[in-house]
């Protein structure tokens, strides 16, 4: 019988709970005598099944302290509602307790990681639940977990970013001060969090609170820019350092290389989200540079088999030149064009060469080899492969001038000259622009690495010397 209301319960089978109760009213109490395990007020809670919550507590006369009854996860059927957005089953259960006068009681009671329905509804990033939760019970939003989280923690670590702004623009009040500068149980600020998740506009948000303390200290005394120089560069990375700049961030003076190094885990981002985050950019630019670097590469080598104009395929006889009165024999494989125009030949070959090897260098230098210098040398495969796009379209230049058979001072040749420098120049502004920044980082950050190396070797030699 148990176990057919507990279906009916998960598909809201309001006959199957009439006929479980029957005659014996007192059987759905016997339900919630079995101590911390799911009720079909639980599984119906979790499921959405509004009229089944509805009949299920007009049935059962529950008491308050029944309805607060936390299942084997540690969870109420409050808390089960508010992660999974019911809002209708969040406001019946709520009203249930105005009526009882225990609406604080629902509101209050904490899982076994000490989060409310509130903090449950944050993590979900629901939004009307939230709204309704507050109007009922306002001072929910100033409980604070086991590991000290409070509802902003809790929005950031789950990039909620909705739920975040709509606590601190409607719904803190004169309690946002203290929220936006409470640390958890590391002593991190929402501040530390975004910045460590590289929540870019989660931090450009934050840095616009004019009571936000942007240069707060965690437990290791790390600010939030200390702790974004503590991690391997990102793209975001210099954004952030530039936001939290101009908003009057800096970066611990008491900060050493040593406890740079001793982050919380909490500090990380932990979620599928945004632990990969880095690394699918990477995979992606990796995938795109490789792809391009294969085609030059073949490209080029195609060039080397067949050079522009062919080979001499014969031992035919003198064959007279347009520009000189000396006719070189025919040797069948010789390139015809180192013939005819050694010079030109031996710039377009010497271009050639150049890309060739370029490409394969830049395919070398991408694959994900655990160097030591792998910061640096990704900064150098992005000159690389500027110099590979000049080399490739010099050379282009003076094929296309052979194949079409205009001098490379003509009219058109030039505009063709000027028209690739002025793409190139394009190219590097916007490359600088986007870029340099990032370069910068990279270089310093790999410096800070080094000094970290050398500071802890330092510090081992004088704890281990006599």
């Amino acid at each position: 019988m148990e176990s057919k209301l507990f279906e009916a319960a998960r598909l809201g089978n309001l006959q199957a709970l009439y006929d479980a109760v029957g005659n014996d009213d007192s059987f759905l109490q016997k339900l919630h005598s079995w101590g911390r395990f799911d009720t079909p007020l639980h599984l119906a809670s979790m499921f959405g099944q509004t009229e089944f919550v509805r009949e299920y507590m007009r049935l059962s006369s529950i008491s308050a302290q029944q309805l607060s009854q936390l299942n084997q996860d540690g969870y109420s059927p409050l808390h089960l509602a508010s992660a999974n957005g019911h809002l209708e089953i969040v406001q019946c259960l709520l009203e249930f307790g105005k009526q009882n006068s225990v609406v604080e009681e629902l509101c209050m009671k904490t899982d076994i990681e000490g989060r409310t329905a509130l903090h449950c509804a944050v993590v979900s990033g629901k939004i009307d639940v939230i709204d309704v939760l507050l109007v009922h019970c306002p001072q929910a939003a100033t409980v604070v977990t086991i590991q000290q989280e409070t509802v902003l923690h809790l929005a950031v670590k789950h990039h909620q970013q909705k739920a975040l702004e709509f606590f601190i623009d409607q719904k803190l009040g004169s309690s946002v001060q203290d929220l936006l500068n409470r640390g958890d149980r590391e002593g991190n600020t929402i501040l530390h969090l975004a910045t460590a998740r590289r929540q870019l506009q989660t931090v450009e948000y934050l840095v616009k609170q004019p009571h936000l303390n942007v240069n707060a200290e965690n437990s290791d005394g790390l600010r939030a820019l200390d702790i974004m120089f503590s991690y391997v560069f990102n793209s975001k990375d210099v954004y952030i350092e530039e936001a939290i700049k101009l908003a009057g961030g800096g970066r611990s003076q008491s900060t050493t290389a040593t406890n740079q190094t001793r982050l919380s885990h909490d500090t990380r981002d932990t979620s599928p989200k945004s632990s990969s985050e880095a690394d699918e950019w990477w995979k992606e630019v990796r995938s795109g540079i490789i792809i391009m670097a294969s085609v030059f590469a073949t490209l080029t080598f195609q060039v080397a088999l067949t050079p522009p104009g062919g080979v001499w395929q014969d031992w035919g006889s003198n064959a007279t030149a347009s520009n000189s009165s000396v006719v070189p024999a025919q040797q069948p494989g010789v390139p015809i064009l180192y013939d005819l125009d050694r010079k030109q030949f031996n710039l377009v070959m010497d271009y050639n060469t150049l890309t060739f090897m370029i490409s394969v260098a830049t395919i070398l230098m991408i694959q994900p080899f655990k160097l030591e210098k792998a910061m640096v040398r990704s900064s150098y495969v992005i000159f690389v492969v500027l110099f590979n796009v000049i080399f490739i379209a010099v050379e282009f230049l003076y094929i296309g001038s052979i194949m079409t058979k205009k001098s490379l001072n003509s009219s058109r040749v030039r505009r063709t000259h000027f028209v690739w420098f002025l793409i190139l120049i394009f190219a590097f502004y916007n490359f600088f622009i986007s870029s340099a920044g990032h370069i910068s980082r990279s270089f310093r950050q790999f410096k800070a690495s080094r000094n970290s190396q050398s500071s802890s070797s330092s510090s081992s030699s004088e704890n281990g010397s006599p």
